[in-house]
C-alpha cells in the first residue's frame, strides 16, 4: 500500500509578510530604519509564498512593502537633505 503524501498550502509566510508591512508603518514613525528592514523581510516572505501559493493576503503584503519602502527611503533622503542644509526639523 503506497501512502499519498499530502502538500498542505499553508499561509503563513503570507499572514507573515502582511503583519510586517502593516507593522512597519507603524514602526517608520520612530525608526525608518528598523521599518525598512520589517519591509525587505515582509517582501521576501511575500514573495516566496506568492511563488508557492498566491492569494490576495499575499498580494496586498507585496504591495504594502513595496510602498513601505518607497516611503521609508524617500522619508530618509528628505530628512538627510534638512540637516545636510542646516534646516532645523523642530
Amino acid at each position: 500500500m503506497v501512502r499519498k503524501e499530502r502538500r498542505t498550502t499553508g499561509i503563513k509566510l503570507g499572514v507573515s509578510a502582511f503583519t510586517l508591512a502593516v507593522s512597519g508603518f507603524f514602526i517608520a514613525v520612530f525608526t525608518p530604519v528598523a521599518s525598512f528592514f520589517m519591509f525587505l523581510v515582509g517582501l521576501i516572505f511575500s514573495i516566496i509564498q506568492q511563488r508557492k501559493n498566491p492569494n490576495k493576503l499575499n498580494t496586498w503584503a507585496l504591495v504594502l512593502s513595496i510602498v513601505g519602502m518607497v516611503l521609508v527611503i524617500a522619508f530618509i533622503v528628505i530628512v538627510y537633505i534638512l540637516i545636510y542644509q542646516g534646516v532645523g526639523l523642530l
